[in-house]
């Protein structure tokens, strides 16, 4: 007998795919925007001026720089790494794991070769300039590979890395809890962690333009990075197996069924759902 929830598994992959193309080509047209100076980028200068004459102070800037740490790597990759490695210890089960390193790995890599290969100044010193080209990474890789030497004195400003930590971290924090490998595979549950993931998402960006940390433009890149690491390590996280059947759909043959099961008893109806607990 095929399950309905075995049919929806077999393209799992679709959505997510389809997404990490979108967010893949935002991706392209924001830094193409940046380089070539486009019109995506002509608010940067007037939000920076706006910005820049009204910085927060005491208290208000204490909480604004309070959000825009929770895309600090030395906080979100922790995080994220540890409810990983429970999630795999509890489910017997790597991919949680690997769903992690994953998205940290491809933003690590991705991110750094972009901001270097971009070379664009931060809003602090009152220039925005680019100046990109493949010699900045060679540069920078000359650098690090050079133990006691001068370190890369290139400017990294694009895309807003805290803006992406922050895209890459809360969206799967959500599918490591609810998704369907995750601790507690619950559809319903992963739609509310998904939208309630967006708000440091975006509070994160706002916040990196607000303190003049980066360029507004910077923060879009930083989303759109974000996103597209984060459904790698969706894809990385598998279709999962919650084992749960829809209601109104009897077990296979000869499967032993908990009581609880939620599936019609010999004597009359079940008193318990199937949903999973």
């Amino acid at each position: 007998m095929t399950f309905r929830n075995a049919t929806s598994a077999a393209g799992w992959w679709r959505p997510h795919v389809l997404g990490l193309a979108v967010a893949t080509a935002a991706l392209a047209a924001v830094t193409w925007q940046v380089v070539s100076g486009g019109p995506l980028t002509v608010l940067d200068w007037p939000v920076h001026e706006v910005v820049d004459a009204r910085q927060p102070t005491g208290a208000p800037l204490a909480l604004c720089v309070a959000v825009a740490r929770l895309g600090q790597r030395w906080l979100t990759a922790p995080v994220l790494l540890g409810l990983a490695a429970w999630v795999s210890w509890r489910r017997r089960d790597r991919r949680p794991l690997l769903a992690a390193a994953t998205g940290l790995a491809s933003l690590a890599v991705a991110g750094t070769l972009l901001k270097v290969a971009v070379g664009r100044t931060p809003p602090v010193v009152g220039l925005d300039a680019v100046s990109p080209g493949l010699e900045n990474v060679a540069a920078w890789l000359a650098a690090v590979l050079s133990p006691g030497g001068p370190p890369y004195d290139g400017f990294v400003s694009f895309p807003s890395g805290h803006t992406a930590n922050a895209a890459l971290t809360y969206p799967l924090l959500a599918w490591l809890l609810f998704g369907r490998n995750g601790r507690w595979p619950d559809p319903r549950a992963l739609r509310w962690a998904l939208a309630g993931a967006a708000v440091p998402v975006l509070a994160v960006g706002v916040m990196m333009t607000v303190l003049d940390y980066h360029w507004a433009s910077e923060a879009l890149g930083g989303w759109a990075l974000g996103i597209a690491v984060a459904l790698l390590g969706r894809l990385a996280l598998g279709p999962g197996d919650t084992g749960a059947v829809p209601p109104g759909i009897a077990p296979p043959t000869g499967r032993r069924v908990p009581a609880d099961a939620g599936f019609p008893g010999p004597t009359g109806p079940a008193a318990r759902s199937a949903d999973p607990p």
